[in-house]
């Protein structure tokens, strides 16, 4: 029944937070028709909105339910609520821009798009926001707790429920302590009363409103939780476990479950089913678009000129090591000489870069026409057919050679763990001015930090990287 609850008010909140979007649409509408705006074009009242509408509300539908009201938890801040409105306007706003430039018969201005954008931000950041602090002040004046009984009196429990009585905001209440055998004779910890041991916890769950139990044991009684775990199977009662001894590790920690049995996952890159899908849905939009503008523009007139200047194919391909280590053809703009891969040897003592990788800032390979490319960045357009077969993604570490992964070090070997990318955060901090050590940590915070956020801000960063041409060489 409780389960039943939480569903139908997740749906409420996320058609609350659609109806909005459908009414910031309506504004834009009207904003963009009826105002005069400088710089924008004045026929905007002839442009076919129903498709668009259709499609914005489809898009938004799963970022809703994503990083919607109903995903708001008791320890989320108001700057992380306002960071989820923009992963939804922001995700949400480049696939529309997307399917503008991809799909002729929407012919709609990119000025609505921004207009539409930045009334919906504003409409759910101001619901967010308040119903933020209305929780907030709500759970400081008592209402909507929850109490929280802490199973252990050890440094960890203690540290964790002074933790929990420390945010106000949070809306937590520990009712007590579980000492963790019958032979542990304390009163009070902490000025928190010793409820029993746990082996009491069916007794105290009757007499008592408990609404969570959590388990900040040793791993000797970890190992002896079962009674615990039944008891508060069985009563409806939800348990958390505090596993301190794994706070040192990069990895996340989730529950899955293999032929019904329940197994610990502890994973050290980005695994959210969700967010992943979303991110390859904008890869997919984001590089179809863009291919179908980079192709005539400056694809097809860069391979003739690469043609008529030097002899060889226009295309270089080289195998590449992708996510998990899986092999694949990486394909580019040819920017050297036809023989550049057989006279790398001769070149070896003039590597600038440390570490496994190569790098000469004036390689002499490197044709006149290439350097160019090389600078404005057109030599790396042709991986966008890789980021559409899946190969790669738009933002991610960038693939390196199967000879340097086979020099690397252990710890380094994770950056291999998510899908490489056509830009990353090495890419527009300067590239060649980055020793390698730092290349693989920034890699690994990148890993670390993941979000659709971080690769909407990694894509902005890259536009006026690739102008000034920061770092190319």
């Amino acid at each position: 029944m409780h389960r039943q609850a939480r569903a139908l008010s997740s749906l409420a909140y996320s058609l609350f937070e659609l109806v909005l979007t459908a009414a910031a649409f309506g504004v834009a509408v009207w904003i963009r028709r009826n105002l005069s705006l400088p710089g924008l074009r004045e026929d905007f009242r002839e442009a076919p909105l129903g498709p668009l509408f259709l499609l914005a509300m489809a898009v938004w539908v799963p970022l809703v339910w994503r990083w919607g009201l109903s995903r708001t938890g008791r320890t989320e801040t108001s700057l992380g609520a306002l960071a989820k409105v923009a992963r939804i306007v922001g995700i949400g706003s480049i696939l529309l821009l997307a399917a503008v430039f991809a799909v002729r018969a929407l012919e709609v201005s990119r000025s609505f798009i921004a207009i539409f954008a930045v009334v919906d931000f504003a409409a759910l950041g101001s619901t967010r926001l308040v119903a933020t602090w209305v929780r907030h002040y709500s759970r400081k004046r008592g209402h909507d707790r929850i109490f929280v009984l802490v199973a252990g009196t050890g440094r960890m429990a203690r540290g964790h429920a002074g933790e929990l009585e420390a945010h106000p905001e949070w809306g937590v209440e520990v009712a007590g302590f579980l000492a963790e055998s019958p032979s542990v004779r304390l009163d009070r910890v902490d000025g928190r009363p010793v409820l029993g041991s746990i082996d009491a916890l069916a007794r105290l769950l009757d007499e008592r409103v408990i609404d969570e139990v959590h388990v900040a044991v040793s791993r000797r009684t970890l190992e002896r939780l079962d009674g615990l775990l039944a008891v508060c199977d069985e009563q409806g009662v939800a348990v958390r476990i505090v596993l301190n001894q794994l706070h040192r590790l990069n990895s996340q920690v989730s529950l899955d479950r293999v032929g019904g049995i329940p197994v610990l996952a502890l994973t050290s890159s980005p695994q959210d089913p969700v967010s992943l899908l979303l991110k390859r849905a904008m890869d997919i939009a984001a590089s179809l678009a863009a291919l179908l503008v980079a192709l005539p523009i400056f694809i097809l007139p860069s391979m003739l000129l690469v043609r008529l200047t030097s002899p060889g194919p226009a295309i270089f391909r080289q195998k590449r090591v992708g996510r998990s280590g899986r092999i694949f053809t990486l394909y580019k703009l040819r920017t050297m000489r036809a023989d550049a891969e057989s006279a790398r040897g001769a070149l070896e003592g003039r590597n600038e870069m440390d570490g496994p990788a190569f790098k000469i800032r004036n390689d002499p390979r490197v044709t006149p026409v290439g350097r160019v490319l090389r600078k404005l960045s057109i030599d790396e357009l042709p991986q966008l057919w890789n980021v559409l077969r899946g190969d790669m993604s738009l933002v991610g570490p960038r693939p390196p050679l199967p000879s340097e992964v086979a020099k690397y070090e252990r710890w380094q070997r994770r950056r291999l763990s998510m899908r490489p990318g056509l830009t990353c955060i090495w890419q527009v901090s300067g590239r060649s001015g980055v020793n390698f050590q730092r290349w693989m940590e920034m890699d690994l915070e990148y890993i670390d930090n993941w979000s659709l956020g971080l690769d909407l801000k990694i894509l902005l960063k890259t536009i006026p990287s690739v102008f000034m041409a920061r770092g190319a060489s």
